[in-house]
């Protein structure tokens, strides 16, 4: 990985001390610590919800490879911690600039329509990283159930994390409510 290979370092090794530590965000690797504080994760098969990842399975240990594009387990609070990264401008890991085209519509009109009849963007577009909307939402959904986005408009980020996968019509229905509702203006939460 060229970050790696930079720094002369781990990936990992790199992550923590050029992001992760800099934003305080303790609870996110490439593992859990703790495995006792990861929950079970689920997928649909067949119209069911059956058990995908117990606690003590592909995130209670360190994986052989660093991924650079998926594979870290984080919490809340660490999560909102990028999200509000990104929604400052930056902060200490980037440049305002470098966030600023990381948060932008980077695709032409025919990269977005390169599937004649069928929007696989389901009306979003691509930043560096991040999926963008036309409303200036940007934020990512992650295959295991997660979401964040920033909504500027608002000055707000939301982050709802789930112990269901994706499945063929996409993230879980409340990741959409979430967003949906935090966008209107209606205040959520969920102690349980």
């Amino acid at each position: 990985m060229l970050a790696s290979r930079a720094d002369g370092a781990p990936f990992g090794d790199v992550m923590r001390q050029r992001v992760l530590a800099p934003l305080g965000m303790r609870d996110t690797a490439f593992h859990a610590g703790d495995a006792a504080r990861l929950a079970t994760a689920y997928e649909v098969h067949g119209g069911e919800l059956v058990l995908s990842d117990p606690p003590d399975g592909q995130w209670s240990s360190p994986p052989a490879f660093h991924d650079g594009g998926a594979g870290l387990v984080s919490t809340v609070d660490d999560v909102v911690a990028f999200g509000r990264m990104l929604a400052t401008g930056g902060g200490p890991v980037l440049a305002r600039a470098t966030a600023a085209e990381m948060t932008r519509d980077q695709l032409t009109p025919a990269q977005r329509e390169f599937w004649p009849g069928f929007s696989f963007l389901d009306e979003r577009s691509w930043g560096y990283g991040v999926a963008v909307a036309g409303d200036g939402r940007y934020g990512w959904e992650g295959g295991s159930g997660t979401m964040w986005a920033n909504v500027p408009s608002q000055d707000l980020t939301v982050v709802v994390l789930t112990q269901r996968s994706f499945d063929e019509h996409g993230p879980p229905a409340i990741c959409g409510d979430v967003l949906d509702a935090a966008r209107a203006g209606v205040a959520t939460t969920d102690s349980g």
